[in-house]
């Protein structure tokens, strides 16, 4: 059968994740292992039109369409499902993805879709294909939501795999991979913690491992056919088993063909060796993104991170003596914040001296239990659209800040802590940063990327606003940006 994938944005045509879907990749290489024609639009990098895609889908003529989206994107994946059943009708519409999977019937109830897959959709997908292909019994396939007899049927959930070694490697091949600054590899899923704003119902807590070997072989075909070297490990706690990672490093240093520069997440409490820091960093580790999420104690217990100050404090300092770059990432907005745990997490953000920050505005996503509680007390969020919740705007009051001047806090946070670096590199630091650009240029012939080598903090700081600043409508951006500073002025 012919299948169609779609990687749906928050926002059609403005490219904010450039990152690969490896979801839908996955899954188009269990499809293409059984032999059906698989084709991928990942509209997250790719322009999208009604009439480019009303094209696409006349010259490939899929049997099947699958889209995946998350509940900022949400609203993406409705157009294109409502377009593609105003001009194909006929077409089987599946949908997938965290949303989708929490929400199953009343995704189906919104959405002009055929059917749901929930959770991990390697298989679920394959086992839906082959029973559309031979008009089977939708009823004998765990995992799957659909339409039947006017009623919408939600099957038994599936068993999340077990052998991660038995699924194939990404179809890279039908991905657009000029789009993407960096190459992604899942090693793991799951984990084993439980912070409130966290939905567990695809990765659930129970981490299951892909072999070393495994691994590293999908780093060396990746690397030898496209050649990008640089990876992101995408799990949700990369360093949580200290042991295998030794093995995988060990591995990657051992065989000189394979040299990589790779980065990836971690928890503040779990990297507490130097020595397995050093060896990171001696088979390419570049920078670890810790979630630090606030620097004030009691939204710590509030959001259960089961980690302190102390230790994120340690982990940066460590992370930076091994001579890998530190990102800190902040929630800013949680339902008991206050003007004064908000200028403690900025403040802390400042005393933990990371290469780069990432401040985000909360937004609750669907089955997690800080849904559960923000819905308790503002019931009415439920009815809003979807790509409201997309970590740049706010949707409710907390305890002692109105959402109107949460992003205002978030701005003033970059400026509150990034403003001395980005004066030094701008004055002091400007010629010898500047013949750094130069000579980074010569070596690669580009500018992007080199840019934020040569100026670090001013990058992270002017990018960072800009990217806020163009979702506030125009007439509000004078306003903003003038009480922001006033803010910043009061941390």
């Amino acid at each position: 059968m012919k299948i169609l994938l779609v990687n749906t944005p928050i926002r059609f045509n403005s490219w904010q994740n450039l990152e690969m879907p490896l979801g839908i990749a996955y899954i188009a290489a269990e499809l293409e292992k059984c032999r059906h024609q698989v084709t991928i639009k990942d509209y997250e990098v790719e322009f999208f039109s009604t009439e480019q895609l009303e094209k696409e889908v006349s010259d490939f003529n899929p049997d099947i369409i699958g889209i995946s989206f998350r509940s900022s994107s949400y609203g993406a994946a409705k157009k294109i499902a409502a377009f593609i059943k105003s001009i194909k009708p006929d077409i089987y519409i599946v949908l997938g993805g965290h949303h989708a999977s929490a929400f199953s019937k009343e995704t189906l109830m919104d959405i002009p879709a055929d059917f749901v897959v929930r959770g991990e959709g390697e298989y679920v997908m394959r086992d839906l294909v082959e029973m559309i292909s031979k008009k089977g019994d939708f009823a004998k396939i765990p995992g799957l939501a659909y339409r039947f007899n006017g009623q919408i049927i939600d099957n038994p959930p599936a068993e999340n795999i077990a052998d991660l070694d038995s699924i194939s490697f990404p179809a890279w091949h039908l991905l657009p991979i000029d789009k993407y600054v960096t190459g992604s590899i899942l090693t793991s899923r799951g984990c084993p913690f439980d912070c409130i704003y966290c939905d567990k119902g695809v990765s659930t807590r129970k981490v299951r491992f892909r072999s070393i070997e495994n691994i590293y072989n999908e780093i060396g075909a990746f690397e030898k056919r496209y050649k990008k070297g640089r990876i992101y490990f995408i799990d949700d706690y990369f360093f949580l088993h200290k042991e295998r990672l030794k093995s995988l490093f060990s591995l990657i240093l051992k065989n000189s063909e394979v040299k990589i520069r790779w980065y990836c997440q971690a928890r503040v409490d779990g990297v507490k060796d130097i020595e397995l820091l050093k060896q990171a960093k001696k088979c390419g580790c570049e920078m670890i993104i810790y979630g630090v999420e606030t620097g004030d104690e009691e939204e710590l217990k509030y959001i259960n991170k089961k980690s302190g100050l102390a230790q994120a404090e340690e982990a940066i300092k460590n992370t930076r003596k091994a001579g890998i770059k530190a990102r800190a990432n902040f929630m800013i907005g949680f339902p008991v914040s206050t003007v004064k745990t908000v200028s403690n997490s900025i403040r802390f953000a400042k005393k933990l001296n990371a290469d780069l920050y990432r401040f985000f505005v909360v937004s609750p996503l669907p089955n997690t239990v800080l849904w559960d509680r923000v819905i308790a007390q503002h019931p009415e969020i439920a009815k809003e659209a979807w790509d409201k919740f997309d970590f740049y705007s706010a949707s409710f009051d907390t305890a002692g800040i109105r959402k109107e001047d949460l992003v205002k806090y978030v701005l003033a946070g970059y400026v509150y802590v990034l403003k001395n670096r980005v004066l030094f590199e701008l004055t002091i630091g400007l010629i010898p940063r500047l013949f750094k650009l130069l000579f980074l240029f010569i070596k690669t012939r580009r500018i992007r990327g080199n840019l934020s080598k040569a100026f670090p903090s001013s990058v992270n700081l002017f990018l960072e606003e800009w990217f806020i600043m163009r979702h506030i409508p125009h007439k509000d951006r004078l306003t903003y940006l003038k009480e922001m500073l006033v803010i910043a002025g009061k941390f």
